[in-house]
């Protein structure tokens, strides 16, 4: 009880804002976001290590929910060349494990998820009084549809993604792929 498992999946840490407001706007109850939780600390991943299972100890360190959330948002704002989120080893489709797990691999699902989060999360921080995490929330968005714009649209079609090595994944597209993106070494 109480384990969890340590990943490089780039959307893990974006949950918590997401459903805070949910909860928030749905509830009403803007109390929550003054609730103290402390921090939990494990150890990092080896390299090349993509998850492992573990019982992590509760620090010493607290913060309010909405430290938690804000926190959780700075630490999803890793981006590649592109200006897209970076992939990490997947997202919720666990299938796309390796598109990125070598750190450079962007993710185009994730987004439109931050992009989303960022949006939503401006209006929890208005409401809290931070007007300027609510207004970097804000410029954070707006660089990031640009960067869907001028990146993540082919013309016709969004991309699923790219790939570490700069390779788009076009989703209608799939068989132009090549197949040692799906296959690694020693694996």
């Amino acid at each position: 009880m109480n384990r969890g498992v340590r990943t490089l999946f780039s959307d893990d840490y974006l949950w918590l804002p997401y459903v805070t407001h949910r909860y928030i706007t749905t509830v009403g109850d803007r109390g929550v976001l003054d609730e103290i939780i402390p921090f939990l600390e494990g150890r990092e991943l080896n390299p090349g290590e993509e998850s492992y299972y573990d019982l992590p100890i509760v620090s010493n360190e607290s913060g309010t929910l909405y430290k938690h959330c804000a926190r959780s948002i700075r630490y999803g704002l890793k981006f590649g060349v592109h200006g897209l989120p970076l992939m990490g080893c997947g997202d919720w489709n666990d299938g796309m494990n390796l598109v990125g797990i070598e750190g450079k691999g962007e993710n185009v699902w994730l987004a439109f998820f931050l992009y989303d989060v960022l949006y939503k999360f401006s209006e929890i921080a208005t409401l809290y009084g931070d007007t300027a995490f609510a207004r970097y929330c804000i410029e954070q968005a707006r660089q990031l549809q640009e960067n869907i714009r001028q990146h993540a649209w082919d013309g016709n079609w969004y991309r699923r993604a790219y790939f570490d090595d700069g390779t788009p994944w076009d989703p209608h597209k799939t068989l132009n792929v090549p197949l040692m993106h799906f296959r690694k070494a020693g694996r």
